[in-house]
């Protein structure tokens, strides 16, 4: 069977190991009734990281960026500029979120979590335990709130500083042929905050 290629970014598949599939997720602000949010969208699957001030933002940049990352945006709960409370896998960026409001994200943030993401093009049984960056990691669709994140099979290579490690991939039909793009490898993040030495 072809395989299904869309992007969705990080989606969370299970921990490494063999103990319980907790998913990691915990919460984390992303404004506060003193600092506003980032001005950027966040997409669900979205790779994130830790701000100085407490808060989170999108990574630096389309492959990841360098600064370590704090997990997979999962959603978010905020006030729309109604009064509204709302929850939603995107963060619309706190322009049209209610100023002075508390906003809390859901973030996938375990450094033992794993996770499914698409292949941007072939990739081989050959390829696990290699290294990869991140494509367009900073986009989303809109319409879907998703992220439009994939995995870059060009930047394979045994480097540790590259955001993902493949552990392995997904045995489901529609996404195991290794000759065409949309193959879902299983990874884990390289460069994860939570085992970083250095602070933010």
């Amino acid at each position: 069977m072809a395989n299904l290629d869309a992007a969705f970014g990080l989606r969370p598949y299970k921990m490494l190991g063999e103990g319980a599939n907790t998913n990691g997720v915990s919460t984390y602000s992303i404004q506060t009734t003193a600092t506003a949010g980032t001005t950027s969208v966040l997409f669900e699957g979205m790779p994130v990281i830790p701000l100085a001030n407490g808060l989170i933002n999108l990574c630096g940049n389309a492959n990841g960026g360098t600064v370590p990352l704090l997990g997979a945006f999962i959603g978010c709960n905020y006030t729309d500029l109604n009064g509204t409370p709302v929850w939603s896998p995107r963060w619309p960026g706190t322009a049209a979120v209610f100023a002075g409001t508390e906003a809390t994200a859901m973030v996938a943030s375990h450094p033992d979590q794993l996770f499914l993401i698409n292949c941007n093009a072939a990739i081989s049984d050959i390829d696990v335990h290699r290294n990869a960056n991140f494509a367009t990691c900073i986009t989303g669709n809109a319409t879907t709130g998703q992220s439009l994140g994939e995995l870059d099979v060009a930047t394979l290579n045994s480097t540790a500083a590259l955001n993902l490690r493949i552990v392995g991939f997904s045995e489901e039909p529609s996404s195991d042929d290794a000759v065409v793009a949309g193959r879902l490898a299983i990874v884990k993040l390289n460069n994860h905050f939570y085992n970083a030495l250095a602070g933010i």
